[in-house]
């Protein structure tokens, strides 16, 4: 998916949603089974708290930065702010009238449905979409996070824990006018850098790998090959190797094309510090467990697959479509790919809830990695940095930063890869800001630490 009022582009998803993905009572009813499923991973050694309920001392130890449960109730919604400061926890109580049960499934509703048009009928529903995309973030900044960041004005950083069908929405991109932005706009987005986690403990225990971790080790796994007819070419996913592996000390090992098998993949991700899957992705949202990544000759790698897993990674970057998008509706928390990589043993995941134009990403993922690359970022920061870049430039700012980097006048990004993004730029209109759309630039979120 392109640009709403530009050309397309090849997408890194797949051939559509289940049929019945916008059938909101049908997924609701769906979240029995899902229970039954939690329970049989509970019976895995190893598993036994698995999406437990936290315990307040659970709770306060992961409140390193501020931690926000945030759930909409049938007459109002409420916040909870937990902070832990010098070993004191606080938690402050936010009402929050306009997030009401009935209105977040109205929201949700109209963007399944609008973005299941997208995804079945090509070329159809993109301008639907976007602008049920536009007004699910405008209410959500009303709703939610207006409210929320009046309470954290002093906050550098916040972490999210969205409760049942807000995990479906990009709450980072929630939006309010503002003229004096080069958008019109000012989303929560510019006012802290907003993280997301499953729970408590999962945060808590990415804490304590993200310590261990020293991101020296690269395993990148590149559009694999064959794949069925459905899954198209993404010329530039190649582009986004090159951009990680410039980014790290060590030695990357790289994984593509028929290389890229579910084998070898499962082989090589204990031993990986930092890890880029630059191909399709999938969301199951009756049966999350089953969402997951397309592999080498159309293997998937789902989230039941890495739940058996012990890992120790410090970062994965899901560059595939709809890789973060969450099973509607359990009752208090949502599985996803992302958490299930978290609750495996990884850190920090980087992953996108909607369909991604396979450019526009590698455009964003190369400003993620000179952020990555800086000492002191976390992934969290580099990744808010790259998508206010990506939203606010003109075309003409990118391309003198890829023609300065391809002159040697700037050490960013690797020349190979300005080369290639420059050839896509200079044809279009230098003052315009192409990429400004929440369609382009919101659909990454960051979850973990």
């Amino acid at each position: 998916m392109g640009h709403p009022d530009g050309p397309p582009e090849p997408d890194r998803g797949t051939g559509g949603l289940p049929p019945d993905a916008t059938d909101l009572e049908g997924l609701r009813a769906a979240w029995r089974e899902l229970n039954d499923v939690v329970e049989e991973i509970r019976r895995v050694p190893g598993y036994e708290d698995f999406m437990a309920a936290p315990t307040f001392e659970d709770v306060a130890a992961a409140a390193t930065r501020p931690l926000c449960y945030v759930s909409a109730a049938e007459s109002e919604g409420l916040a909870l702010i937990v902070r832990n400061e010098g070993g004191t926890a606080s938690v402050e109580h936010l009402r929050l009238p306009a997030l009401t049960a009935d209105e977040v499934r109205r929201r949700v509703s109209a963007l399944l449905t609008s973005y299941a048009e997208v995804r079945t009928v090509s070329g159809t529903g993109r301008e639907v979409w976007s602008a049920e995309l536009d007004a699910a973030t405008r209410w959500a900044w009303d709703a939610v996070m207006g409210p929320l960041l009046d309470r954290l004005r002093d906050d550098p950083a916040m972490t999210l824990v969205p409760g049942g069908l807000l995990g479906l929405l990009p709450l980072h991109a929630a939006w309010t006018p503002d003229a004096a932005r080069p958008t019109g706009r000012f989303h929560a987005l510019d006012e802290t850098t907003i993280s997301y986690a499953p729970n408590a403990r999962s945060l808590t225990a990415a804490t304590r790998i993200a310590e261990r971790s020293t991101a020296g080790s690269l395993l990148a796994v590149v559009e694999p090959r064959p794949l069925p007819p459905r899954f198209p070419a993404m010329p530039f996913t190649g582009l986004e190797a090159s951009t990680a592996a410039g980014a790290v000390a060590g030695t990357p090992r790289t994984l593509a094309g028929t290389a890229a098998t579910l084998a070898a993949v499962l082989r090589e991700l204990p031993s990986s510090d930092l890890v880029h899957f630059a191909c399709h992705g999938f969301a199951d949202l009756e049966n999350p467990l089953d969402s997951g990544l397309v592999l080498a000759g159309g293997e998937p790698l789902r989230v039941r697959d890495l739940l058996t897993m012990d890992l120790r990674i410090g970062l994965v970057v899901l560059s595939s479509c709809e890789t973060s998008m969450p099973g509607v509706e359990l009752p208090d928390e949502v599985i996803s790919l992302p958490t299930g990589l978290l609750q495996a043993g990884a850190a920090a995941v980087v992953a996108p809830l909607w369909e991604i134009p396979d450019l526009r990403t590698s455009m964003l993922m190369t400003e993620f990695y000179r952020g990555f690359g800086e000492p002191g970022w976390t992934p969290a920061e580099a990744l808010r940095r790259a998508q206010l870049w990506l939203r606010d430039g003109t075309n003409a700012e990118k391309a003198e930063l890829w023609g300065r980097a391809l002159e040697g006048e700037a050490g960013w990004p690797p020349p190979d890869v300005a080369d290639a993004l420059i050839d896509n730029i200079l044809e279009k209109e230098p003052d315009e800001r192409d990429d400004a759309s929440i369609a382009i630039w919101g659909a990454f979120g960051h979850v973990g630490v």
